[in-house]
């Protein structure tokens, strides 16, 4: 295990969302601010990286278990810690708490080194990682399995163009950006009674400026299925009744 860093925070108005929630993209964005200031901290900034080796950061899936969203204006508590790690891929827990140290979210992530230029993924280097002191482990954590397109039924389709308010500073689509056009193909009026209660995501591809995004949704049980672009991101998301 490595070493944990920890934030206070409180959640701002423009966080939340119709109904007084946290979004759910606005805590994979803080969630990656968090362990940028810890990687800043331990001097391992992402420009430390990328000025010494030409690389950058980049979450390939999340895994998110949803006990409550926090609410607006909510005290809370944000832990991270990047747990181990093997030759490609990187592992990073996130614990959402309120202010009693009760669980609201958990944030199971994987993550890789990319090169700027190729646009390839890179080893992980000791060097880059050792100051986390994460386990440095040969096995690597089996992913989630997502329905394929050809066994989704009944779809919904919405075509997205990338436009320039969509990239981060890597010059892809941010990741959270995916989440939000996903949810937002669920009806108001299901979303009034129902919240998500697990998700899980899954980059395939980067997605540029200039492209297009075809969104296709299908659902089974409470389960919405969500497919981009043939694959290049894949999203799930179990929803439970709000009581």
């Amino acid at each position: 295990m490595g070493i944990k860093y920890q934030q206070n925070y409180q959640v701002p108005f423009y966080e939340s969302d119709a109904f007084k929630k946290m979004r759910i993209s606005s805590l994979l964005a803080v969630a990656l601010q968090i362990s940028g200031e810890q990687s800043t901290a331990l001097g391992r900034s992402d420009v430390w990286v990328f000025e010494r080796y030409g690389l950058f950061w980049a979450v390939i899936e999340y895994e998110l278990t949803i006990h409550r969203l926090p609410e607006f204006n909510e005290k809370i508590i944000i832990e991270t810690e990047a747990t181990s790690y093997n030759k490609f891929f990187c592992y990073r827990n996130f614990s959402f708490l309120n202010e009693k140290g009760e669980l609201l979210v958990e944030i199971r992530s994987t993550w890789v080194l990319m090169d700027k230029e190729t646009r390839k993924i890179d080893r992980v280097l000791d060097e880059i990682v050792d100051p986390y002191e994460s386990e440095k482990v040969s096995k690597i954590s089996r992913p989630h399995k997502f329905l394929k397109l050809e066994q989704f039924g009944e779809t919904r389709q919405i075509v997205y163009p990338v436009r320039f308010s969509a990239l981060d500073m890597n010059g892809h689509v941010n990741n959270a950006k995916y989440y939000d056009w996903a949810a937002d193909m669920v009806d108001f009026d299901f979303r009034k009674e129902h919240q998500p209660k697990h998700v899980f995501i899954k980059y395939n591809h980067e997605i540029l400026y200039g492209e297009e995004i075809k969104a296709l949704m299908s659902w089974k049980d409470d389960v919405s299925h969500h497919n981009f672009n043939d694959g290049s991101t894949q999203i799930e998301i179990h929803w439970g009744k709000i009581y």
